[in-house]
């Protein structure tokens, strides 16, 4: 399968007060894409009455005070997490499978791209919701991965399809087009679902993971598609890792595998250094997901190979 270039705009994005490919030939370019943002909450719920909408759907001045940390809860929220997310994966990886052969989803078979643009447009509803007051309350419960007692284990796969800023949903979506077809097109749109949806749990526990495993304070709630991005660009990096990425009009050297692995030391020296509000171990945890995924395919595509070798 040929992948034609894409163009990988890098994160230009201001660090201010408050911020965090394919169809058959890949074009379509991503500026600021992947991030998932964290914010500084404590009760979101009762403060959101006092929250200008504006400042509220972008982060930009959003600084609620009294978040807490605590250790031991965040300690007990990581075995909840981490059993929420052994249950999903192996649910979703079984069930799947059959509910796109013996449900409506089958539509999904024959076009594994119109999954993807589905994707997308349960992530702009949600966004959408956002904006309406009236269903701040449950939004907030399940669409903000929250860290400390207000941890709620569904938020793990609703944060996930939650977006508040318009430039975080657009980028973020414009990602998802740009890998997405490619990857769902070649895996087939089951092992496609499975990959996203298990690289958005994972990267949610991850997020949670982190802050408890390296003894440091959690930054706050955190939302975002990226977690489950990253995942489909690390799939998408080991199956095509020579597929021309553009950094603006400038080639990557050594195409998508290098421009990968520098995304995941970014990452790193984001968990390190704690730049910005985004949530890199969420990252992180979707881009092992990814690579796994990337690799369990490219064996599978070996054997198949292997098995029906014409012998002569």
């Amino acid at each position: 399968m040929k992948v034609g270039p894409s163009f990988f705009l890098g994160n230009i994005g201001v660090f201010g007060p408050r911020v965090m490919a394919s169809k058959p030939f890949l074009s379509p370019a991503f500026n600021n894409a992947f991030k998932r943002i964290t914010v500084q909450s404590s009760s979101l719920v009762t403060k959101i009455p006092k929250i200008n909408l504006r400042n509220f759907a972008t982060f930009n001045q959003l600084r609620m005070s009294g978040s807490s940390w605590s250790r031991g809860s965040n300690f007990s929220n990581l075995k909840t997490a981490a059993l929420f997310s052994l249950v999903f994966c192996v649910g979703t990886t079984f069930a799947t499978p059959y509910l796109m052969k013996y449900t409506p989803l089958a539509i999904f078979n024959k076009n594994p791209s119109l999954l993807v643009y589905s994707l997308i447009g349960i992530n702009a509803a949600v966004f959408a919701l956002w904006k309406a007051p009236q269903y701040w309350r449950v939004l907030s419960r399940y669409g903000l991965l929250e860290k400390d007692a207000r941890f709620n284990k569904w938020s793990m796969i609703g944060s996930a399809f939650s977006h508040q800023d318009f430039w975080h949903i657009g980028m973020n979506m414009l990602a998802l087009y740009s890998f997405g077809t490619t990857v769902a097109s070649y895996v087939g749109a089951s092992n496609f679902l499975i990959m996203y949806l298990n690289g958005a749990v994972l990267s949610s526990l991850a997020s949670l993971a982190y802050p408890v495993l390296a003894g440091v304070s959690s930054m706050g709630a955190s939302l975002g598609a990226s977690g489950a991005l990253f995942a489909i660009l690390g799939s998408f990096s080991y199956l095509f890792p020579y597929a021309k990425i553009l950094l603006f009009v400038f080639p990557i050297p050594g195409g998508a595998w290098i421009a990968f692995l520098a995304s995941i030391g970014w990452n790193v020296c984001g968990c390190v250094f704690r730049w910005g509000s985004f949530d890199y171990a969420a990252h992180l945890g979707g881009s092992l997901v990814g690579i796994f995924y990337g690799w369990l395919i490219d064996q599978r595509r070996k054997e198949f190979k292997k098995n029906t070798r014409t012998v002569w």
